[in-house]
């Protein structure tokens, strides 16, 4: 199912940067799930999150663990486990946290590919109400509502040279809290300089030839 899942996800983005550059040869982004080790897989339960730093509600940093199935609680009724991503939430046995808005960053570098063809599809779900996804402190529109499956979202523009930010905000009515993500992205490698003048050059000296017949 998951395997089905990233497939869709990276076609819908192909798609997406198809339209906006057909000409262009298009890389995949690097890009993290929640709760995964370097490799991708996700981590063991109540390891520290290597990728998605978080501010609390009091506007401070706080410790990010992940959890899965062997937690317990929440997870089920959270959404339970696959081999794609994991929870991500408060260092707490049970991801409790106190109420109001925890943001959780991720970054992401698009050096060496054309931002204004970048596209990122994916899917989130949290504890309790997902408030808002920015990108480079933009905000997308994009809003949550539940811990039991995925939603769906879009990134298609905001994006910029070198390294970009991603934030998803979660707004915590009290009790556990917690962010699961998975998403696949790609922009298209622009054509080496010398490749560019080359070109330009071959189409000046035809139009001089022409001229000159």
């Amino acid at each position: 199912m998951h395997f089905l899942r990233h497939a869709m996800l990276a076609g819908f983005t192909a798609i997406s940067l198809g339209a906006a550059a057909p000409h262009a040869h298009a890389a995949a982004i690097t890009l993290f799930d929640t709760g995964v080790d370097a490799k991708g897989k996700p981590a063991a339960n109540g390891a520290a999150e290597m990728h998605y730093s978080m501010t609390g509600p009091s506007g401070s940093a706080g410790a990010v663990r992940v959890a899965n199935s062997a937690n317990g609680f929440p997870i089920l009724p959270w959404m339970g486990d696959d081999s794609s991503s994991a929870w991500i939430g408060p260092n707490g046995s049970d991801l409790s946290g106190p109420v109001g808005t925890y943001t959780y960053r991720v970054s992401f570098d698009l050096s060496g590919l054309n931002p204004r063809t970048a596209s990122i599809s994916g899917l989130w779900s949290m504890d309790d109400v997902g408030q808002d996804i920015l990108i480079n402190g933009i905000s997308t529109g994009a809003t949550g509502n539940g811990f039991s499956s995925f939603q769906a979202f879009t990134i298609d523009k905001g994006f910029k040279d070198g390294l970009n930010t991603i934030d998803f905000k979660v707004f915590n009515g009290g009790g556990p809290t917690g962010l699961r993500v998975e998403m696949t992205g790609a922009a298209a490698v622009p054509e080496p300089a010398s490749m560019t003048l080359i070109a330009a050059g071959l189409l000046g000296l035809g139009a001089l030839r022409r001229k000159r017949a």
